[in-house]
């Protein structure tokens, strides 16, 4: 029972001790998104909708509505991780707020993970 005790505790403080992955910025972000890109959303997302002419959207399809629009304004591409926490912003601006699309999600082990992905928008 010591072994095992004496074990937990060596694990508990070897996981402490590890050190955090650094922050990271807007494009190491969007490189797992689009690495997700052929990922079904999950119902249980906030992403999970319906595009026309879609029958079963992917990260892909919403990740190409927002930029797609970027056209003629402002338009930038913001976001980092940190701590394995991502969100990644995409906005639009044309004299004034035209939209914001912004993915949140988890990352684990440089994937993202699925049951994590949610999204906001506004028109």
């Amino acid at each position: 029972m010591t072994r095992i005790l004496l074990a937990a505790l060596a694990g508990t403080l070897l996981a402490a001790a590890a050190p955090a992955p650094p922050p990271v910025g807007a494009e190491p972000a969007l490189r797992l998104l689009l690495a997700a890109a052929s990922m079904p959303i999950p119902p249980s997302s906030s992403c999970y909708g319906i595009i026309p002419g879609v029958p079963r959207p992917k990260l892909g399809d919403f990740l190409a509505t927002p930029l797609a629009a970027l056209d003629s304004g402002t338009n930038r591409v913001s976001g980092g991780c940190t701590h394995g926490q991502c969100h990644v912003r995409i906005t639009h601006n044309a004299g004034e707020d035209v939209f914001s699309s912004e993915f949140r999600f988890r990352a684990l082990r440089g994937r993202l993970v699925p049951a994590s992905l949610s999204c906001f928008s506004t028109p």
